[in-house]
């Protein structure tokens, strides 16, 4: 057993003690919901019931009147800085994607965003609740909604790198719908971050996060002052934040994607093994290689690979062609599908270990907000909020062309050098050369700017006496430049199937002098380019992304009259808003002429938004036998929009307390979402997908002689009816060998708003004076008309499957060339409104504390449990994630802390379930078994149980003398070096031998210590 694993089992071991210990005290923590604007903290962060009972009426987030925030009938999660700080966190993203709402489904972080292609460009954080989409959770900052921010023409969310760790208070995760409450957007829930506020003097803090190995370094260095005076106050704030790259390179688990294969039935690894190593063979990126293509090959291709290391000839015995294929010219060796050509061909090139996994990232934040009271109960207040993000990835990629020739040898050496011809190498054929480069770096800055001017007072005297009031206006605008190394379509086209010098001629769409590109030298098979190639092939180029948001709100809220159980509450109010989108793609993409990459047009468009909106608070039943108390929460909201029509939502509440330990808590309410302004002007984009991965039309007869596919089943019928698409395709068809070209754009006109129904029943214990208390909340949200697009093989496969084939819409998105048998021209893909997605699951948490005579001792534990997580594309199929890695069925932490004095200790365990692959491969007619080299390998398709631990020590100094004021903490996360589950790459995305999934990110960074030092003044 390698030391890792015992790490590994360690770690396990100690969570799974820690929780048994936890279960049986038993020690339960209680689900809050904290005010939005008031300053004492929540019960979960220390006080007593009978602390927190003293607290008074305030607006809590969920609801717009004025209640205790124990009384409030939505569930929300409390997260705090003091726990960010303990556990060595200085990024809200982070805090805000580890806990439960979010850790069970996939997230966009700076990993993720850099990785694949996301909404808010390369470099952006988002917070999805519950894997309902970014979309679809509002994102509040001190209770008003917050402009989004990013690159490129998917802006739609907010941009969690735009307010720092440092200006955080704490956070309030509403965990249902609030459409009616909060307006669009407000599906999966609400995320309320709440700074700092009425403070006087100010503090300085540092802090660092540093990996035991290099790489990911984090550093961050903060300032605030704040002053409070008689009639009003003022704080400022200032942050600089630094995150340094983590290449692939910095950690061995990131690099050398290796095959991860089993011998069946064992955990005896079966890999390929390099003899120049005597590890697993890498099966990155194949480089250093020509392809040569002739009628002499039976189709098939001959593979050359350059002798870069001198020593290939030991492992490769000759250097003769093979009967039918010609002989390789010097330093090259003919390389083929033979395990000892596959054991030792090209795989893991240098580029690859400067790859970016965590890109190189500095923000700047300046944060000013403050309130003076103008006189007769009216305070005038504002914020501004000003934050620049820049941040650089670093990638390669591979790049080819294809040349006619007619000797192998004479294209490198000019006629006769090669001698005789190779017997039976005769005719034309094509070369292809495949050589890499490292020109495909990516890099971001926005700037994004927020002011909130506002009024607020209370009434005195008449019928409104003691009511208040809110009137505010918010303008957000993100302006993000977004660069990118492209190489030149047109450039690399004057290189393909060449017969004579371009010299002399220029490029037809860049213009640039043409010039003669060996694409099958050695050294440009390495990505060692000269200069004068470099400028041939290669461009940069920069788009502009501008979104802005403005909006006024106001709102009146006070009771209304006394009921017999209390008094009515009532809140009213309006919103008015306007978003605009301007993306301006660089010069290559909008001439469409950037190789391999998509082109794309202008996105710009605006949307308005009308909206008013009522709340009620009506207490109905107090003091009675099993009914302490009963409230009834009704909310409604009409939203009116410029692009998609009105819609009605509604929320109903119940909030039933039956003694001072038990309460019973329900909502249902529905939600609606306007489509994104991308989701309905996105220019087009054009991309080309493998139409043997999309087309279900493929080898028909085969299928039916299998048995897996009978001549009678629809597919078969309407894929070769000729009144299909195209006349419809033989039943031998195997596929077209072009690229499909995919086209998706905006749906304006066509696109109709979502609506969601979201239901939340509750059940709270406080038992009297035991300080413990336990939350249990069943949540079941179903969201119908989802925008989204279905993908190039979705828009195919709704279409041979339809009932209404072919008159069915969808089967006039794409185009059959009768010319081409039948292949795939063209697919339209753009937003549409597809048929529902579900989520269900209950949210536990639990919480205990109690004062030792050694100290005060503080457990709490928050778990998620997912039922059910699907999609339906189109009506009649769906996907189900639940389980599916990036979607674990259960998800959880544990953590505990002890205050002795000025001392406190912390210990915290955070986890992510079991996920597997394996039932959707099995489903899909997919085999969990590969051979490789005549033997039988089994995959390895699943992630396991995978948790990481994290302990702190914090001192915070007395106050008086020169060491008043004064705190430093430290400690170390993932303190057993838990790596990120492994799995095989032919089943599973990984980043080397590790599941690339935004759950483990942490795992990515590896063991690192944090410290933080503070002083208050």
């Amino acid at each position: 057993m390698s030391f890792r694993t015992r790490l590994r089992d360690t770690s396990a071991l100690a969570g799974g003690v820690f929780a048994a210990v936890l279960l049986a005290a038993p020690a339960f923590a209680q689900d809050t919901t904290p005010p939005q604007d008031a300053q004492p903290v929540p019960q979960n962060e220390g006080d007593t019931p009978e602390e927190a009972a003293q607290v008074g009426d305030v607006i809590v987030t969920g609801s717009r009147i004025p209640q205790n925030e124990f009384t409030s009938p939505s569930p929300i999660q409390v997260l705090t800085s003091e726990r960010a700080e303990q556990r060595g966190l200085s990024d809200t993203a982070q805090l805000l994607q580890s806990s439960t709402l979010a850790a069970g489904s996939p997230q966009v972080n700076s990993a993720i965003s850099s990785a694949f292609v996301t909404d808010g460009g390369p470099g952006s954080s988002t917070i999805s609740l519950r894997g309902l989409g970014a979309n679809r959770t509002l994102v509040l900052l001190n209770g008003r909604r917050a402009g989004p921010a990013g690159t490129r023409g998917g802006v739609s969310a907010f941009d969690l790198n735009v307010i720092p760790q440092s200006a955080i208070n704490r956070i309030d995760v509403l965990k249902d719908g609030a459409s009616s409450i909060y307006g669009s957007d407000a599906v999966a829930g609400v995320v309320n971050l709440i700074t700092e506020r009425a403070r006087d003097g100010g503090e300085m803090a540092a802090f660092a996060s540093l990996p035991f190995e290099q790489g990911g370094e984090q550093y961050n260095v903060s300032g605030s002052f704040g002053k409070t005076f008689d009639r009003g106050y003022i704080n400022f704030s200032g942050d600089y934040y630094r995150q340094e790259e983590l290449t692939a390179g910095d950690r061995d688990y990131l690099n050398c994607r290796e095959q991860y294969v089993f011998e069946p039935g064992t955990n005896n690894r079966a890999d390929r093994i390099d003899p120049r190593t005597g590890e697993p063979t890498c099966n990155d990126l194949v480089w250093g290689q020509v392809y040569v293509y002739g009628p002499d090959f039976s189709g098939r291709a001959g593979r050359f690979q350059f002798d870069y290391d001198g020593d290939l000839g030991n492992y490769i015995p000759t250097n003769s062609g093979a009967p039918g294929y010609p002989t390789a010219p010097a330093g090259f060796y003919l390389v083929s599908y033979d395990p000892a050509s596959r054991a030792v061909v090209n795989a893991l090139h240098p580029f690859a270990l400067e790859e970016s996994i965590i890109p190189e990232t500095e923000r700047y934040t300046a944060f000013v907000e403050g309130a003076y009271e103008l006189g007769g109960g009216v305070e005038a207040y504002a914020e501004l909020l000003l934050n620049r993000r820049e941040s650089r990835t670093n990638s390669y990629r591979q790049f080819w062309n294809y040349t006619y020739t007619n000797d192998f040898l004479d294209f490198y050496y000019g006629p006769g050098a090669g001698g005789d011809p190779v017997t039976g190498f005769s005719g034309l054929n094509i070369l292809s050369a495949t050589p890499v480069t490292d020109h495909f770096d990516q890099s971001q800055t926005v700037d994004y700017t927020r002011l909130v001017l506002g009024v607020r007072g209370d009434i005195s005297g008449g019928f409104l006496e003691g009511w208040n009031w809110d009137v505010f206006g918010q303008y957000s605008r993100s302006d993000g430049d977004y660069t990118s190394d492209v190489i030149l379509d047109d450039a690399v086209a004057s290189t393909n199937f060449k017969t004579s010098s371009c010299v002399g001629t220029n490029l037809p769409i860049s213009g640039r002098p043409c010039i003669d590109v060996d694409f099958t030298d050695p050294r440009f098979l390495a990505g060692d380019l000269t200069q004068e190639e470099r400028d041939f092939l290669f461009d940069t180029e920069t788009g502009n992304t501008i979104y802005e948001q403005t909006y006024i709100e106001g709102s009146l809220a006070g009771n209304l009259f006394e009921l017999p159980a209390g008094p009515l509450g009532v809140a009213v109010g309006f919103h008015a808003r306007r978003d605009e989108i301007i993306d301006t793609p660089g010069e290559v993409t909008l001439a469409d002429n950037s190789w391999g990459l998509s082109g794309a047009g202008i996105t710009e468009g605006t949307e308005e938004i009308r909206e008013v909106y009522a709340e009620l608070a009506v207490p109905l039943i107090v003091d009675q036998p099993y009914i302490q108390s009963l409230d009834l929460s009704l909310s409604g909201r009409y939203t009116d929009t410029k692009t998609s029509g009105g819609a009605s939502t509604y929320k109903v509440g119940l909030n039933w307390a039956l003694s001072d330990s038990i309460r019973i808590r329900a909502t249902h309410g529905t939600s609606f979402r306007a489509p994104a302004l991308f989701e309905l002007y996105l220019a087009d984009q054009t991309s080309f997908v493998n139409q043997r991965n999309i087309d279900p039309c493929l080898n028909l007869d085969q299928r039916v002689a299998d048995g897996t596919l009978s001549a009678t089943d629809p597919l078969y019928v309407n894929c070769t009816s000729p009144a299909g698409p195209g006349g419809g395709v033989a039943g031998d068809f195997t596929g077209g060998v072009s690229s499909a070209e995919v086209v998706t754009g905006g749906g304006l006109g066509v696109l109709e708003p979502e609506t969601s129904k979201a239901t939340v029943i509750g059940l709270v214990l406080t038992p009297t004076d035991s300080n413990l208390s336990l939350a249990l909340d069943y949540f079941d949200i179903q969201i119908n008309d989802q925008v989204d697009v279905l993908g190039a093989g979705g828009i195919l496969q709704a279409c041979y499957l339809s009932e209404n084939f072919p008159s069915d819409p969808i089967c006039a998105q794409f185009d059959r060339d009768p010319a081409l048998d039948g292949s795939i021209s063209q697919i339209r893909d753009s937003f549409l409104n597809i048929a529902e997605q579900n989520n269900r699951g209950i949210d536990f948490t639990a919480r205990w504390f109690h004062d030792f005579d050694w100290g005060t001792l503080t457990l709490d534990s928050q778990t998620t449990w997912t039922f059910e997580s699907n999609q339906a594309t189109f009506a009649e199929f769906g996907t189900d994630f639940l389980g599916d890695i990036g979607n674990p069925e259960l998800v959880g932490n544990i953590n505990a802390s002890v205050t002795r004095g000025p001392w406190t200790a912390f210990w915290g365990f955070d986890w992510i379930g079991n996920q597997d692959n394996r039932p959707d491969r099995i489903r899909n007619g997919q085999s969990l078994f590969q051979i490789i080299d005549g033997r039988e390998v089994q995959l390895k398709a699943d992630a396991e149980f995978t948790g990481f631990h994290s302990v702190s020590l914090a001192y915070e100094a007395p106050e008086g003398g020169w060491t008043g004021g004064w705190t430093i903490s430290g400690g170390v996360a993932n303190l057993f070096d838990e790596l990120p589950p492994a799995a095989s790459a032919a089943a599973v995305g990984t980043q080397g031998v590790s599941i690339l999934s935004s759950q483990y990110q942490e795992a990515y960074y590896g063991r690192r210590a944090f410290v933080r030092v503070s002083k208050s003044f």
